[in-house]
């Protein structure tokens, strides 16, 4: 008659055997001195035999035999290329100072792995490709576009004498406007190519942003005056200078300050901030009492040639890159871009340099 004492001993062991068994993750057990003293059915399928044995692995050195590049004193998981599979082989230690060595099958995994990796590389070349394509197509389509611009300039001035029909000046003048506004659309498809591929390198220098501020308001300032809208700028006074490259600087504040203008109402206003934020960088905004933009276009508008609804024709006047370069060249310069708009209320812009752009005024002493 059996020991009911010993069969209770026993059965709870019997159980985590059969557990053991049934897992398809390989269980090795070695004892303290390195000799095996445990291993499920599933470290006999996936461990693969000793040169020297026609079993298993029978202690911690032959495990390291069977496994390459396998660091039996390192605790923790690896990942091991074994003839034509993966084994993830994860290693630890007892309070006894036994080994317990964990194998699982990884193939399905870095197969998968490996086909996102493709997939994600072909992408980028063909990104880059797409990128380097318009950079060229650009190049190459502004030299006649410049031409027919300069052609329409002479019509337009009448150099050699008048044209005759007045009727012929409208149109001149449309060429000329219309060929002014491809250019400029082709010379932001130019900028954006150049970024992507990483051809665009900045040339920073030490500046006042207020006075780029202005400089840049007074190319827009009579556009605003035409539409009807009033142009406030609102620079704060002694404001440090701002190390970065003046030309995109610059940029950044006419493309915010074409899209103010393109999508507020005549009798609007457009203001320019520039102020020291609480984290000592320094947030340039453009804000206007425009149209706005609906929550679920915030994002989008800075996604290259997305063009939201917002069922004015004025949103043909562009190819929807005014954004997206502003976004690109604020990035060059370790600054963030926020935007804030409520539909109907207007729409506020904001560029966040960091601290690290700043330089302090030298004192007039």
């Amino acid at each position: 008659m059996p020991d009911d004492k010993q069969s209770t001993v026993e059965h709870p062991a019997r159980q985590a055997n059969t557990a053991l068994e049934a897992l398809s993750t390989g269980v090795l057990i070695f004892a303290p001195a390195g000799a095996l003293e445990y291993g499920n059915d599933a470290a006999r399928r996936l461990l693969p035999l000793s040169a020297t044995k026609t079993g298993p692995p029978q202690n911690l050195s032959e495990l390291a035999e069977v496994i390459p590049h396998l660091d039996i004193s390192r605790i923790g998981n690896s990942d091991h290329r074994v003839r034509s599979r993966w084994l993830r082989v994860g290693v630890q230690t007892t309070a006894n100072e036994s080994t317990i060595v964990q194998v699982i099958d990884i193939t399905d995994l870095k197969q998968s792995e490996g086909t996102l990796v493709n997939a994600r590389d072909m992408a980028l070349l063909a990104d880059r490709a797409k990128s380097e394509f318009l950079a060229n197509m650009t190049h190459e389509l502004r030299t006649p576009l410049n031409a027919v611009i300069g052609f329409a300039e002479v019509l337009r001035d009448e150099l050699f004498g008048p044209l005759g029909n007045p009727r012929y000046q409208d149109f001149i003048t449309d060429i000329h406007d219309s060929g002014r506004h491809l250019l400029a659309i082709i010379e932001d498809i130019l900028d954006l190519s150049k970024l992507e591929v990483g051809r665009r390198d900045l040339q920073p220098e030490v500046m006042d942003i207020a006075d780029t501020i202005f400089s840049a308001a007074r190319m827009i300032a009579r556009r605003a005056e035409s539409a009807g809208l009033t142009l406030r700028l609102e620079p704060d006074d002694d404001l440090p200078l701002l190390n970065g490259e003046e030309r995109s600087i610059k940029q950044i504040i006419l493309n915010l300050l074409s899209n103010a203008v393109k999508f507020t109402d005549p009798g609007g206003s457009i203001f320019v901030h520039a102020t020291c934020n609480q984290s000592g960088g320094l947030d340039l905004s453009v804000a206007d009492t425009g149209i706005g933009i609906a929550q679920q276009d915030l994002q989008r508008v800075f996604t290259p040639f997305v063009q939201v609804e917002t069922g004015r024709r004025s949103q043909a006047n562009g190819a929807g890159l005014g954004l997206p370069l502003v976004k690109s060249l604020a990035e060059m310069h370790s600054a963030r871009v926020t935007i804030d708009s409520t539909p109907g209320v207007g729409t506020t812009i904001t560029i966040r340099f960091p601290a690290s752009a700043l330089v302090t005024k030298p004192s007039d002493g």
